[in-house]
């Protein structure tokens, strides 16, 4: 594809050309605007002679780089820390003439980020104006400690209007020490990211990538009001200057009013026809009607930097704005804005049309739920960084796809503003914030915690207009609890914010955040951690009110009925018995929390009892958890015994057995071993939304003898289903052809319902069609008790029962993706590939013992059926020999990405037994297609899916090393020493959230007692098994390396 030309290729040529030819024309309207005085004007020709005027200057400081005549300088970058005004951008130009690279430093930077920037970007001045002497000083001070010099020197501003200004002063043309030619690919200028996640992190821009960015703007005069050092601000003067248009700057001395802007958009001598603008400055001037006119007055008002809440931009469209949100970002320049042709007809203002040049450059990786993140290919003309090894940006911001227009997105937030939770749920704060700061007057800022926490809060600042009614907490939260309500309903149930995990900051209160003016997260976690800690202390303990004694069974049964209902709150229902399992009626993660929150603060259980945090997991019944409350009160806590819940665990399996269908109640149908009408096996597979379900579904279509696969998944229709299926195939990077493509059909499917959540016709489908059902869909959530996986224990015997309906002689296989974790209960040296004889096998979690209970059910299917069964056991699945794709939030991929942050891994005795997913995909697809005639009722067999070849811990080290991981190998002890000292903030240390389960899962060091997996049935079913599996040696573990760098998960 051919580069595209511009008027210019680099700034200097660009102002000289403007100063040619549009000599005359107003450039900028800016000053000191003072109540009764204009603004002040300078034409392109003033520009000009301004920048001489500076490069002259500063060419006397010996700033520049000595290097023989007719030789090009090497680049030499400056860093400029000053108030924003006109005046940055003009020094800008003036250093850009003489060679040199301005580092344009945000005010808002602390000493230390001034002197990281200096120190990364190998800054050898700071030119710094009379506010920031000190800052300056001490950033030199800190880097001379370091052993780096940094020279200081004082910004020089001239007059620019009036005696000794451009036009009254005696000003000599400068030379460009450089050609366009020469300027074009080296660095014009640095800028910063915000510093959400750490440090502020440099973005390099050479001349041609900031001609490029600008060129992709409209010709029109322009407004704005954001300093000259961010991204967006920087962007939109010389997206004006590139056209050759005026624009109008908010002078910087005025406080940023709805007022004061409207007064400066009004008296601009030229009027501005678009205003560029972050969603701060929309609010601000959407909360009065003069500022709401002034906005509707452009023809465009294009906002970057965050996102706008829809009610918020909804209000402005209703009202006549022209909204356009322009997303793209430092590094790439704009990608994508939902500019429209009608702004009449259409109101999508906030959805992004990837249309035009950059749909060739754009790829998407998803992140499940339509929700992806943008990726730029190399070779977009705007692009100046890349971070992959193929050259692309990997932007780590997410977007959401349209459910109708595949080509619009809209920007819902960033990777590492998710909080992650305890019970490993997800939490995006974005739109939370959003929705609470801007559709409430009274809110100026909303802040949202709960990572590493069971459940999200919110700390509150107040406005000007709500100042006075936060002087009484309760009924400030009271004002603004409809639009706290308003998002909860949009936020998923474990994010939903409860009355009692809200603060409220005191107004005036200073929030650290970005010039874009979005918070900078880890931050404020830091600046407020006290107030955070005790919000959760005060939740989870109360304030010592007195507690009620309760001491018969059906008041307790009474008091814990009224709590639930009232965690609950609207969504209650009509229904809720003693017995009913309460995660089955609605009681969800974040409901569960504040249950057992209020047993703590309203019950008497006697002296030192410390409620686990699981309680309602672990008995979830009103009569269950009655029974253990008033159990623990009398001080015979015991029903929680591992003996109770296999008691459970038997009956359950007796339960379901009852339910198996009999013969002669099989559906009708033709009993033809060919009664689906194909030549093929059409297999039908849950779970292929999840890393090994792809690659099991990646191996049945790639087969000649498979004519289709039928995918059953939780979606809200059979194409989301079907997109959700091709999203997980994408996510593991697997590339089917198109006639394999055309064999998966996929169905929108709840398989905890009898009829599986499908129509009579879609259900006869899979009953005549079926060879096979591969049922790898499960929970995996470990702090559920047994009870609580019952629906889905039910949902294997629906699958199991739709073989039992089939009408043909020889039933369809049911094959189930059992786990290890069945039989790692009890210290047997050697387990065989058989069934489990007690309960006492499958350990403590619910997770393996509700996998146990479908073994053994399946076991009694086989007796008493005709069912024929094959249990799948699955062990530690590791990243892909063909692509290196392994889960970047699993437990030992966050241990390797400590090398990055303490420089240092633990040197164990494990003896790796992993199996790589793509093998463990083969495996599971060989046997089921091997045994699909052949497996018989009554002989229900089982297979150890996992490698029996044990790697060693020093191979795994060596392979890391070999991938490019720098870090040196210390004893597990001095690992978890350093793991402890690192960066708390788990948004940029993620490792650092798992430091308890490390703790427990390395810091003992008796060794587990090995237990050996016999593998004979597998692999006499599988010649994978057989033939390719081995242990991880050093190239695979190099491999997953090689993907993770590229990702950006390691560096």
């Amino acid at each position: 594809m051919p580069a595209p030309s511009f008027n210019a290729t680099s700034i200097t040529q660009l102002i000289a050309l403007r100063a040619e030819q549009q000599g005359d024309v107003p450039a900028v309207h800016t000053g000191a605007a003072e109540f009764g005085e204009k603004l002040m004007t300078l034409t392109f020709s003033d520009i000009a002679r301004a920048v001489d005027r500076l490069a002259a200057h500063y060419a006397k400081l010996n700033i520049q780089p000595s290097v023989a005549s007719g030789e090009v300088p090497p680049e030499r970058i400056i860093g400029v820390l000053t108030s924003t005004a006109i005046d940055e951008t003009l020094l800008e130009i003036a250093l850009a003439k003489l060679g040199l690279t301005a580092l344009l430093l945000s005010v808002n930077n602390s000493t230390a980020a001034v002197a990281h920037l200096c120190k990364t970007t190998k800054s050898t001045h700071l030119i710094y104006g009379s506010k920031f002497e000190q800052t300056a000083k001490d950033a030199q001070a800190q880097l001379q400690k370091e052993g780096i010099q940094l020279e200081i020197v004082a910004e020089t501003r001239y007059p620019l209007w009036g005696p000794g200004g451009v036009r009254d002063a005696k000003i000599q043309p400068y030379p460009a020490l450089l050609t366009p030619e020469q300027e074009a690919r080296r660095t014009c200028v640095v800028l910063h990211s915000s510093g959400s996640t750490g440090f502020p992190k440099p973005v390099f821009i050479s001349h041609y990538g900031l001609i490029a960015n600008a060129a992709q703007s409209l010709p029109k005069t322009g407004f704005s009001a954001l300093p000259l050092f961010h991204g967006f601000g920087h962007f939109s003067i010389f997206r004006c200057f590139y056209h050759g248009k005026t624009f109008t700057l908010m002078p910087p001395n005025l406080p940023l009013t709805s007022a004061n802007i409207c007064r400066i958009i009004k008296s601009s001598p030229t009027p501005p026809v678009q205003h560029f603008a972050v969603p701060y400055v929309l609010k601000l001037l959407a909360e009065t009607d003069e500022g709401v006119e002034a906005l509707a007055g452009f023809e465009a008002v294009s906002f970057a930097g965050a996102a706008v809440p829809d009610d918020l931009g909804d209000r402005l469209v209703k009202a006549g704005v022209n909204l356009i949100s322009f997303y793209g970002t430092t590094e790439t320049g704009a990608l994508m804005t939902s500019r429209r042709a009608d702004y009449v007809n259409d109101k999508a203002w906030n959805w992004l049309r990837a249309e035009g040049p950059i749909q060739d450059y754009l790829e998407l990786i998803s992140q499940g739920s339509d929700t992806y993140e943008v990726v730029v290919r190399d070779g977009w003309p705007a692009k100046i960084m890349s971070n992959r090894e193929d050259g692309a940006y990997c932007t780590k911001d997410l977007v959401l796809q349209h459910p109708e227009h595949k080509t619009w997105f809209k920007y819902i937030g960033r990777l590492d503003d998710t909080l992650t939770q305890t019970l490993g749920e997800k939490t995006n704060p974005v739109p939370i914030e959003l929705a609470i700061r801007g559709n409430s007057p009274l809110v100026a800022e909303c802040i949202v915690f709960g990572d590493a926490r069971p459940q999200t809060g919110a700390l509150i600042l107040p406005s000007e207009q709500g100042k006075d009614l936060a002087q009484d907490k309760k009924a400030y939260i009271d004002a603004i609890w409809p639009v706290i309500a308003e998002a909860n309903a949009n936020a998923p149930t474990h994010s939903r914010i409860l009355p009692e995990m809200i603060d409220v900051l005191p107004y005036g209160t200073e929030i650290p955040v970005a010039t874009k003016m979005s918070i900078l997260r880890p931050a404020c976690y830091k600046k407020f951690g006290d107030i955070i800690n005790a919000i959760y202390e005060r939740f989870e303990h109360g304030t010592g009110a007195p507690k009620q004694d309760i001491s018969s069974k059906p008041e307790m049964e009474a008091f814990l009925t009224e709590t639930i209902l009232t965690a609950l709150g609207e969504k209650a229902t009509t229904g809720l018995n003693p017995t009913i399992d309460l995660f089955a009626y609605g009681v969800d993660s974040l409901q569960a929390t504040r249950v057992r929150n209020v047993i703590t603060k309203s019950l008497e259980l006697g002296e030192n009892v410390n409620l686990g945090q699981n309680i309602v997991y672990e008995h979830p019944s009103v009569s269950a958890l009655a029974d253990y409350l008033l159990s623990v009160k009398s001080g015979q806590d015991a029903s929680n015994s591992p003996e109770v819940a296999h008691k459970t665990m038997l009956e359950m399996v007796d339960r379901y057995a009852s339910q198996f269908v009999k013969d002669d109640a099989a559906a009708s149908g033709p009993a033809d071993a060919q009664v689906n009408g194909h030549a093929g096996e059409v297999i039908v597979l849950t779970g292929a939304t999840g890393s090994l379900g792809a690659h099991i579904l990646d191996q049945l279509v790639r087969q000649p003898n498979v004519s289709k696969v039928i995918c059953l998944s939780r979606a809200k229709s059979h194409e989301d289903s079907l997109k959700r299926v091709q999203d997980s195939l994408s996510q593991r990077l697997r590339k089917l052809t198109p006639e394999a493509q055309a064999k998966i059909i996929s169905f929108a499917s709840d398989v905890n319902k009898p009829d599986l959540g499908l129509t009579p016709e879609q259900y006869d489908l899979l009953r005549l069609q079926s060879t096979a059902i591969i049922h790898n869909a499960w929970p995996v959530n470990f702090v559920l008790s047994i009870n609580s996986f019952d629906e889905h224990i039910g949902g294997a015997v629906n699958l199991l029962n739709l073989t039992l309906k089939s009408p043909k002689k020889l039933k369809p296989a049911f094959y189930f993706s059992s786990s290890v974790g069945t039989r790692q209960g009890r210290p047997d040296p050697v387990v065989t590939e058989d069934f489990p004889d007690s309960p006492i096998t499958a350990g403590g979690m619910g997770y393996g013992r509700s996998k146990w209970v479908v073994e053994k059910i399946m076991e009694r299917a086989s007796k008493e059926t005709q069912a024929r069964v094959g249990v799948l056991r699955i062990g530690q699945l590791a990243g892909d020999t063909e692509n290196g794709v392994w889960n970047e939030t699993e437990a030992w991929p966050l241990m390797f990405r400590a090398a990055n942050t303490t420089g240092t891994l633990p040197f164990l005795e494990e003896k790796p037994s992993w199996l790589p997913v793509d093998q463990a995909g083969q495996t599971i697809a060989e046997i089921v297609l091997n045994n699909s005639q052949i497996l018989s009722p009554s002989s229900g067999n089982v297979y150890h899916v996992l490698n029996a070849h044990l790697a060693s811990w020093s191979d795994i080290l060596e392979g890391l090393k070999k991938g490019g991981l720098n870090f040196k190998a210390v004893d597990r002890t001095e690992w978890l020493e350093n793991l402890a000292k690192s960066d708390s903030d788990v948004t940029s240390n993620p490792t650092y959230k798992l430091l308890n389960f490390y703790q427990n899962r390395i810091g003992n060091k008796t060794e587990r007692p090995h237990m050996e997996f016999e593998v004979k049935q597998v692999e006499a079913s599988s010649p994978t098994m057989k033939q390719n599996v081995k242990a991880v040696d050093p190239d695979i573990v190099a491999l997953w390396v090689k993907h993770w760098k590229a990702s950006g998960f390691l560096q």
